[in-house]
């Protein structure tokens, strides 16, 4: 266990913050722990009736291209998880889910950063936009079994962890 010495704020944006802590560790050294503060976020494999996945492909300035995910984003303070997820949903997909299911939380970057991510299932999918965020996004649905047959080849079909994890979790389970 280690023990807060000191904590300065380095950058706070609209989407994360940085802080560097001074810290002791339990044989008495002296270090600094850099910690990226980011809201909780939530993300949903949505599944329609034919048993595509509602996937958004978007272009990720971090990596500089286009990626294929699964629906995702940050939890308002005033929603809890699912209610989250349902807008995220309804925001990049234009679908609302009559049924969502827990799947998993965990923490995606434990060494640097105090994000919380909750990933859901979703089904019963009936057409109900809302007004998304400033980001370009644009549909697809991609048959589950494809997905998931690439992943176990070795052919990674996304661009992140998320998707991949809830892909075999949903299987897994026996949901799909």
């Amino acid at each position: 266990m280690e023990k807060l010495l000191s904590s300065s704020r380095i950058y706070q944006g609209r989407i994360v913050g940085l802080r560097v802590d001074t810290v002791s560790t339990d044989s008495g050294r002296v270090t600094t722990r850099e910690v990226v503060e980011r809201p909780d976020t939530v993300a949903v494999l949505a599944l329609d009736d034919a048993a595509n996945v509602l996937l958004v492909k978007q272009f990720r300035y971090a990596v500089g291209r286009e990626t294929l995910e699964i629906p995702a984003g940050t939890v308002d303070a005033d929603e809890t998880p699912a209610q989250a997820a349902l807008r995220e949903l309804r925001e990049e997909t234009g679908y609302g889910a009559s049924s969502l299911d827990f799947l998993l939380e965990y923490g995606p970057a434990i060494g640097y950063c105090t994000e919380r991510m909750t990933v859901f299932f979703a089904r019963g999918l009936v057409p109900a936009p809302l007004p998304g965020d400033e980001e370009h996004i644009r549909l697809a649905r991609v048959p589950f079994d494809s997905i998931h047959d690439s992943i176990v080849q070795g052919r990674q079909p996304f661009g992140d962890a998320k998707s991949t994890l809830a892909v075999m979790l949903a299987r897994a389970r026996g949901l799909v």
